[in-house]
Parts: structure tokens; C-alpha cells; sequence
């Protein structure tokens, strides 16, 4: 093998290896009850549209985004799969279990 041979094989290997990276981060789920504007904007989401987001936070649904007017149905149908509205975790009961 030549060096030109090697050359052209480790491009396609690091133009794989690229590709399947983008294609992981672009699948990659955000919660929308936590996500920063630039992950937002990562996925797809337009910065004004971000930032309204964030600034009606906290869902207890994704599909708020659309009935709160945040984006529109089409917008969503595109990002749903990549968007998730996580729940704050409840707080211990406040009643202690019977001792000795």
C-alpha cells in the first residue's frame, strides 16, 4: 500500500467517524426544564424561541411548548423526539419510618 492508499483510507474512517458524531448529538434528548439556550439552538430550536423557553419554565409537558404558543406544531413535530420535560425529583416523605 502506498501512502496515498493509507491517506485516502484513514479519510473515509475520520469522515465516518464524524458523520456518526453528528449524527449522535443531533438524536441527543434535551429536557427542556433544564437545557441551556445553546443546547436549544443545537438541535434546532431558534435563539428568540429558546429564550422564551427558558423563560417559562417548568413544563410538565413538551407538547406545553405548543399549546403555550412557544413553537408552532410543526416546529415541535420536528423536535419532539429530541426533547423531554423532566420532573424535579419529590422530596423524601416527611414522615420517619417507626424505630426501635
Amino acid at each position: 500500500m502506498t501512502h496515498r492508499n493509507i491517506a485516502g483510507i484513514l479519510f473515509v474512517v475520520f469522515a465516518l467517524a464524524l458523520s456518526s458524531l453528528v449524527i449522535a448529538q443531533s438524536r441527543k434528548q434535551i429536557d427542556i426544564n433544564s437545557a441551556t439556550e445553546e443546547e436549544m439552538v443545537a438541535i434546532g430550536i431558534e435563539k428568540a424561541a429558546a429564550k422564551k423557553i427558558i423563560e417559562a419554565r417548568p413544563y410538565r409537558a413538551k407538547t406545553e411548548l405548543v399549546s403555550k404558543q412557544l413553537l408552532t406544531r410543526v416546529q415541535y413535530d420536528k423536535l419532539k423526539d429530541q426533547l423531554v420535560a423532566k420532573q424535579p425529583a419529590k422530596e423524601a416523605s416527611a414522615v420517619k419510618p417507626v424505630g426501635k
